[in-house]
């Protein structure tokens, strides 16, 4: 929580309460709580370095994909010209 936010929270507090102390116990438990919650979803957050891996590892599967996609190409059209071979050569016979 910002301190702006902090100030904001007490001054409305002040008023509510019309005691400086109170005020101030009130603020800083809503700052501890606010801290806790952020520091138990803080590991659930995505960091830059986080999404930087990521988009490496994507790229990496992508460029995988093209490779396989590419030999399985390959090999149906090398099965098509042998399988097209093989009729000629049984219609000549």
């Amino acid at each position: 929580m910002t301190a702006t936010q902090s100030f904001k929270i007490y001054e409305v507090l002040h008023k509510h309460f019309k005691n400086d102390a109170d005020a101030k116990v009130v603020v800083q438990e809503i700052e501890v709580i606010i801290d806790n919650k952020f520091e138990k979803e803080k590991n659930n957050l995505s960091t830059k370095e986080d999404i930087s891996l990521l988009r490496q590892d994507l790229l990496k599967f992508q460029l995988d994909i093209e490779k396989r996609l590419s030999t399985i190409m390959i090999w149906i059209i090398a099965t098509t010209i042998s399988v097209g071979g093989l009729i000629v050569a049984v219609m000549k016979f």
